[in-house]
């Protein structure tokens, strides 16, 4: 009765609903097509030999539809590494979001706060500069990771010029990757500087449409609930349902489906079906854009 559940959410079929509740809102890696490509694209940019035009990576989508499910999926295939014998760890990639404006300071105090340096904020430019590269040559970093890359639009044109500047110089200098996501702004920020634009590699993920691909995601997104009798969303109506209400974005559809299983498990129901989607407490996207208008007046 249970076959149609992952090894993993089988553990929970019989746990108490805090239990059950905790692991359906846990993070978890759905190995959806799309996705896996991403993955073998920033797989085979990893596995590039140093070379000084090393090329680089930008995910684009529009928000919640997987850009940073694929960067922290990324992380966890190669995570940092307990080295014993060298003064430092080794940390492949090193993640980081983008901070809210293109401010050089910031941006290397963030890099030397998430490699665990002890630096002086107060210091030169030159002198952080110089520590980030010395750092990042002692960790063996391969790519540095930026999620929400359009945020460098935050600042004045001159300072946005001066950051890309500043990443092109980190590649050139270290040899290695920068592995970005943004939204379609994003796109316009590398486009921007010609050299940068030759390097990165553009990787669309488009909002979801009815198909194969999209029902074999509910396929496995089913998989993870535990409960023991099939709900069969993929091969249901509910799946146009969860398509529309969710407006096609994957992070929007995982937290529709995720809000249905929580009214089900307190309910102690065997599956999922039409009612718990009726009765689940998600707002869509755009109705809490308007919400919030309302609220603001």
């Amino acid at each position: 009765m249970t076959k149609h559940l992952h090894p993993e959410a089988l553990r929970y079929v019989n746990a108490d609903p805090n239990a059950k509740l905790h692991w359906i809102r846990s993070r978890k890696w759905l190995s959806y097509d799309l996705g896996t490509k991403a993955l073998d694209e920033i797989e085979m940019i990893l596995n590039h030999p140093p070379t000084h035009r090393i090329p680089s990576m930008l995910l684009i989508g529009q928000t919640n539809n997987g850009k940073t499910m694929i960067l922290e999926e990324a992380i966890q295939r190669h995570p940092p590494e307990r080295n014993p014998v060298e003064e430092a760890d080794r940390i492949p990639l090193l993640f980081l979001t983008m901070p809210p404006g293109p401010e050089l300071r910031r941006f290397y105090t963030l890099l030397l706060n998430h490699i665990g340096a002890v630096f002086k904020p107060s210091d030169t430019l030159s002198r952080l500069e110089t520590q980030v590269l010395t750092l990042l040559r002692a960790v063996g970093t391969r790519a540095i990771v930026i999620d929400e890359l359009h945020n460098i639009l935050g600042g004045r044109f001159s300072d946005q010029r001066q950051f890309l500047n500043m990443l092109r110089f980190l590649s050139n200098e270290l040899r290695i990757s920068i592995i970005a996501a943004g939204t379609k702004n994003a796109v316009r920020v590398v486009q921007s500087d010609d050299q940068l634009a030759n390097r990165f590699k553009l990787f669309s993920l488009p909002e979801w449409r009815d198909g194969r691909d999209y029902r074999k995601f509910l396929f496995l997104l089913e998989a993870t609930l535990p409960f023991p009798e099939s709900s069969d969303l993929y091969k249901s109506d509910i799946a146009k349902t969860i398509l529309t209400v969710s407006e096609r974005t994957i992070g929007e559809m995982i937290m529709f489906v995720s809000e249905a299983a929580t009214i089900a498990i307190q309910e102690n129901a065997l599956a999922l079906n039409a009612e718990h989607f009726q009765r689940a407490n998600y707002v869509s996207p755009s109705r809490r854009a308007a919400n919030a208008q309302e609220i603001v007046g």
